[in-house]
Order: C-alpha cells, then structure tokens, then sequence
C-alpha cells in the first residue's frame, strides 16, 4: 500500500524559521516543514491535521480524528466559535508530551513546556541500538526500556502512548527487510531504515527514498501492537537484556 510520493514540487522541505510554531511531535512537524500544513505551524484545525496525516502517514480516517481531535482539545486554544491549536501548544508538559521520549530531552522541573528540538545525543544513542543500518521492532523496544530507565516514571496511560509512539514509527517508516521478496504481508516483520530516522528525526524531514507506509494504519491495529510491544518489553526487562 503506497499512500504518497514525497517528490512533489508544491510540499518541498524548507525548516522552520523563526517565529513558526513546532511541537515535540517529529511527524506533524514534518508536515509543515513541507507544508502539509501551514508552514507556520499556527493556528491549526481539527480538519486541516486530519487531512495531512491521512494523506501523508496512511493513518485511518477514525483514528487520524482521535489524534487530531484530542491533541486539539488538550492543548489548543479558542479561535472564535472553535478551537485551533499552535504546534507549540503540544509541549505542554504532561498534557499530550510525555518524558521519556526517544530523542527529546525531559522537561526541566518547574517547566511548563517541554523542548521540542531534538537532543542529538538521545538520537545518536537510538541510532547505536543496532549494529546494522536498520532497526527492528525490538531494536526499537530496547531503544524505548533504556531511554525511560533514565527517565521519570510514566503512568500508565502515558507508557501506553510512549508505546504507540513506537509502533507508529515501525508501522510508517518500515521496509520488508531484504531477505523476503513479493508483496507485503500483515505478518512481515519490517525493518526501519536509519537513514530514515536521521532525516525524520533529526531533521523533521520526510525521508528520501520513502513513499508512505506498506500497511493499514488504524486504531485497532495499533492497540493490538502496542500489547505487542508491551509483551516484547516486559520480556526484555525481565531477562536483562537492558539496563533498567
């Protein structure tokens, strides 16, 4: 399943200048970095992050809309007779953004917002967890356990988004590894280019060589794999394999 080309004239990469609105989140900040969204990251309706999230990250109608509409009503503001909301909005500590992420440093004690540029360190480290250039699902489960063993403690509610977090990442940016051939399978097991992480991550760039995600993205799928990932985790961190 291909859900875009990213080369297209009228959605070229320009980063933000200053002035624009950017959250913790690498993927709606790549939307306006190529301006899926309005560039400025302002001002944002529920319709408008639906829309580009549909189109560019093949998520679900129902739940691009619990994204959108939550994120929106968490943290935006009233815009007239609704609400909108600034990218920044999304750094509110605790609100949406959460400690513990792959490559965002945790808000400082008495912040009310969270950075929202990536730590280069934390990405460095992410990018080590494998010797290869890619990185599997439970590459990606290791990166998640010793990042937040350096971190606060998560609820749960928030463990379980830092779960689907991951999953996204490995549902949107992953590639059949080059050991299987033919169409994809629900049952395959991707890999996740680093190259595409430098760029998505790093750069907040929709990666070259990328042309939208192999599956079908909806909220039941992604419950499912997050218990999945879930599974995978508390099996780590029960034999040891990371340092908690």
């Amino acid at each position: 399943m291909t859900i875009m080309t990213i080369n297209d004239d009228s959605h070229t990469y320009a980063p933000a200048t200053p002035g624009d609105s950017r959250s913790p989140c690498p993927a709606l900040n790549a939307l306006a970095n190529h301006g899926y969204l309005p560039r400025d990251g302002r001002n944002l309706t529920v319709t408008q992050l639906v829309s580009a999230i549909r189109h560019v990250y093949g998520i679900s109608l129902p739940f691009a809309t619990v994204l959108a509409a939550g994120g929106v009503a968490k943290c935006g503001h009233r815009d007239g007779l609704g609400l909108v909301l600034d990218l920044h909005e999304l750094a509110k500590h605790n609100a949406v953004e959460h400690d513990g992420s792959l490559v965002h440093a945790d808000t400082a004690p008495g912040d009310v917002y969270a950075p929202t540029t990536v730590d280069p360190v934390l990405l460095r480290h992410l990018l080590e967890t494998s010797t290869t250039d890619s990185l599997t699902r439970r590459d990606l489960c290791r990166a998640q356990l010793t990042r937040q063993a350096a971190s606060r403690p998560l609820s749960s509610a928030q463990s379980f988004v830092s779960k689907g977090e991951l999953d996204l990442i490995y549902q949107v940016f992953g590639i059949r590894s080059s050991e299987h051939t033919g169409p994809p399978a629900e049952c395959d097991e991707l890999v996740v280019p680093k190259s595409f992480l430098r760029e998505w991550l790093g750069d907040e760039k929709l990666p070259e060589g990328w042309n939208g995600p192999l599956r079908h993205i909806g909220l039941l799928e992604l419950i499912g794999q997050v218990r999945e990932i879930e599974k995978v985790e508390t099996e780590m961190a029960a034999s040891g394999k990371v340092t908690l």
